[in-house]
């Protein structure tokens, strides 16, 4: 594995020659930017289940949560990148933040595969600026990854280039995903849920744990305390009312749901955003 940190931006290259599943956070406060160059994966993210392939890239916005599962079937090859809205200060600028915010927020592309020696000379340029960094090094990386962006960006505007297809072997967790996401400010219960898609309670609550990496209950609290951080940030909603939209039906329950997602207290969150 090359796993190397410039300030706050990462580049991780790794290879897994065995079954492999995230067991590490599902969701973490910076983007990331991941591409497969060999093998293949399950993607879980923004409620979707993708089948990824060489070349299969997706720019995952911070916060959301998602899960990678790797076959046993041979080697796995990926690389990595964590950055923060600070890397993308000069893109910005120059593209406008609000067109570029669109742009990158869930990005699922394939590479063409006439360009992803291009794609991965850059992430190698990256990797090299960050395994022998010097005093130029930083603004070497920024340049070489504003780059990178820019041609996600135009691949991203070809519409043979965006990925549509789901998995379609694991249509019915997808589903019960996206009904979940879809309905989060109701009260909703793994019975009534396994009922309304004719399948058993046990069935729904081991598959689903097994393709998407969370407990049913586990993923509907995670979809809640989103919408809540959402809430905290871009309305002055009292903290009782936004546990109450976000389908809580006891605010302490929400305080205690919160805090063990984010180590801290709504009402923190919210001052502490405000000063970042």
């Amino acid at each position: 594995m090359q796993s190397k940190r410039l300030n706050k931006f990462t580049i991780t290259k790794m290879k897994r020659s065995a079954l492999f599943s995230m067991k590490t956070t599902h969701y973490h406060p910076y983007h990331e930017l991941f591409y497969l160059i060999s093998g293949e994966c399950n993607m879980f993210f923004n409620h979707n289940i993708y089948k990824f392939k060489p070349g299969d890239l997706v720019i995952i916005p911070s916060g959301e949560i998602h899960k990678t599962n790797y076959p046993a079937n041979g080697n796995h090859q990926r690389v990595a990148i964590s950055f923060n809205d600070e890397d993308l200060k000069w893109i910005y600028e120059t593209l406008g933040k609000d067109e570029l915010k669109d742009s990158l927020s869930g990005i699922v592309i394939s590479i063409p595969d006439k360009r992803r020696d291009y794609v991965e000379g850059i992430m190698s340029k990256l990797i090299f600026e960050s395994e022998m960094p010097d005093a130029l090094s930083e603004s070497f990386t920024k340049l070489i990854f504003q780059e990178l962006l820019l041609f996600i960006i135009r691949c991203q505007k070809y519409e043979e280039n965006v990925i549509k297809e789901i998995d379609v072997d694991n249509s019915l967790i997808q589903e019960v995903a996206t009904y979940i996401f879809d309905n989060y400010d109701k009260s909703i219960y793994l019975d009534e849920v396994a009922t309304k898609f004719n399948i058993s309670r046990s069935y729904l609550s081991k598959k689903f744990k097994t393709i998407t990496g969370f407990g049913f209950k586990e993923y509907l609290v995670n979809v809640r305390i989103k919408q809540a951080c959402k809430y905290l940030l871009e309305t002055d909603k009292t903290i009782t009312d936004i546990a109450f939209l976000c389908g809580f039906n006891d605010s302490n329950y929400f305080g205690d749901a919160f805090r063990h997602s984010k180590g801290m207290a709504p009402n923190k969150f919210r001052k502490y955003k405000e000063t970042v």
